[in-house]
């Protein structure tokens, strides 16, 4: 009975975990179907790019900040609020070379505005993820993801025969609002204001490689964006966009299983991990397998998208290729060789520039498809090669 308690609980982590994560992209998915279908296609081109800015220019402004509380918040868990809000306080001043570079993204004043807006309630949303994750109180923000959720379909369902391109803007960030309002909410008592707005370059320091990290993760993410953007059409971008969300999900989720218990991988002996790996490997085929059939007919369907039974292979791959070294990161940090981890992650971000200009001007959106899946075989040979040279991390 008690295996049977600790399982469910386990479960149940897992489960709130992996709905707290996914339903930022459910609010994308569902968007984005309600633009494509019932108003311009091309807008969502346009917000992709807008998107594509917030989420890279509020990787540089969390600063590392996730990975690093974590490991810290394990150390001293009596000091959780005042290292969250040394963290907080200590970044602010990063939310002001973001906000300034929207006026050369957006594509008028009224969008700048809006993508300042984004990237500040990010700023929020992204410190919470840390105490959110090391608490396990994942009820908080599903509830908030589903607030911002109801009201941003709500809205745009409602006045979906007046709204204007900035109109939609105005609708995403009503949404962003009220997410982090129930966030704040909840954590208004980690907000001490006896603090000082300067920045403490000793901390920015320690935490400069968790954020090479965090952001070399989120430009291996979006890289490939950042071509189809550069090389194709805003319809091209609409449909890679909504392709990839669920390639993305399908990759993320080996990171949605350990995250939850990321305190307990670094506690584990080198000798449990081999067994981890066949296990996450095991689920990497199940989600991967029912993920592409999922993406298939949603984007059938929902989106009248017809792409080839080629792209959707390779789209497979995309998403089982990540449960073979996810768990060779996690032993990498738990033997602090987050240099190497860092180098094979720019290494890889380079590499998936490269083979994108090779393919994307002849192969459309496949061809960026391609260069990921290319791209993280590299990085799987790189990982054991690394992992059997280097006896110190080898399992």
């Amino acid at each position: 009975m008690l295996v049977n308690f600790k399982n469910r609980g386990r479960i149940w982590t897992v489960l709130g975990n992996a709905m707290s994560m996914f339903l930022p992209s459910a609010v994308n998915i569902l968007t984005s179907a309600i633009v494509i279908r019932m108003l311009v296609p091309e807008w969502w081109g346009q917000i992709t790019v807008l998107q594509l800015y917030m989420y890279i220019g509020t990787q540089f402004c969390a600063w590392g900040n996730k990975d690093a509380l974590m490991k810290l918040f394990s150390e001293n868990p009596s000091k959780l609020k005042s290292l969250w809000m040394e963290s907080f306080s200590g970044r602010l001043f990063l939310l002001i070379p973001a906000v300034i570079g929207s006026y050369f993204v957006a594509p008028n004043f009224i969008s700048v505005l809006y993508l300042s807006s984004w990237i500040i309630l990010r700023y929020f949303t992204q410190a919470f993820e840390a105490p959110i994750l090391f608490t396990r109180n994942f009820k908080v923000n599903i509830v908030a993801e589903l607030i911002g959720l109801i009201a941003t379909i709500f809205l745009l369902i409602i006045f979906k025969n007046i709204l204007s391109f900035n109109n939609v803007l105005l609708v995403i960030t009503i949404g962003y609002f009220l997410k982090n309002l129930v966030q704040t909410f909840h954590y208004r008592t980690f907000f001490s204001f006896e603090f000082s707005f300067q920045p403490n370059y000793k901390k920015l320091a320690f935490l400069l490689p968790f954020m090479m990290l965090g952001f070399a993760g989120v430009m291996q993410q979006k890289s490939d964006m950042i071509c189809v953007v550069w090389l194709s059409t805003k319809i091209e971008v609409a449909q890679y966009q909504v392709f990839s969300s669920f390639l993305i999900f399908m990759q993320s989720f080996p990171g949605l299983v350990a995250g939850p218990f990321v305190k307990n991988l670094y506690r584990l002996p080198k000798s449990s991990y081999p067994k981890i790996r066949k296990y996450f490997i095991g689920i990497g085929l199940i989600v991967s397998s029912l993920g592409i059939v999922l993406t298939y007919f949603v984007v059938t369907i929902v989106y009248h998208f017809e792409l080839s039974f080629t792209l959707y292979l390779l789209g497979f791959l995309y998403g089982f290729l990540t449960y073979f070294y996810l768990l060779e990161i996690y032993l990498l940090f738990k033997n602090n060789k987050q240099q190497q981890v860092m180098m094979i992650s720019v290494f890889s971000i380079v590499l998936n520039f490269i083979l994108c200009f090779i393919f994307i001007p002849f192969m459309k959106i496949q061809g960026a498809v391609l260069a990921n899946v290319l791209t993280q075989i590299a990085m799987f040979v790189l990982y054991k090669f690394y992992l059997l040279k280097n006896q110190t991390v080898n399992t």
